[in-house]
């Protein structure tokens, strides 16, 4: 009996013990996210053609202005006798962002003017 008492206060001292040691957790405040790459995949050119360039460009924000980034466009029309698929990229340093939306609203152009064309056969 003296045994089983002894042993009862040992575990529960343990279990005591045990509840009052403290974790550090470590936090980090100043954790930075950036984006160095986006691609956008489309089944159909209305899609394509709505994409929504102030979004492209927020995505991009938190960069620095040295980063480089990608933006990749890609449509791929199953729908097709002849099925077409094509992609399109551009890239370049966060700092020239603006001119790497216009260039890439121009390959979307191109992209779109290529897939109508397939899309007449």
């Amino acid at each position: 009996m003296k045994k089983t008492l002894t042993l009862f206060l040992l575990i529960f001292s343990i279990f005591i013990y045990g509840q009052e040691e403290k974790t550090n957790a470590t936090y980090f405040k100043d954790a930075v996210t950036k984006v160095t790459s986006l691609k956008l995949s489309y089944s159909s050119i209305k899609d394509l053609e709505s994409i929504v360039w102030e979004d492209v460009k927020s995505v991009f924000d938190k960069n620095s202005p040295e980063e480089k980034v990608a933006l990749s466009f890609e449509i791929d029309l199953k729908e097709l006798k002849y099925k077409f698929k094509g992609s399109m990229t551009v890239s370049g340093p966060t700092k020239n962002l603006d001119s790497l939306i216009i260039s890439a609203k121009n390959t979307v152009k191109s992209l779109i003017r290529i897939s109508k064309k397939h899309l007449n056969k």
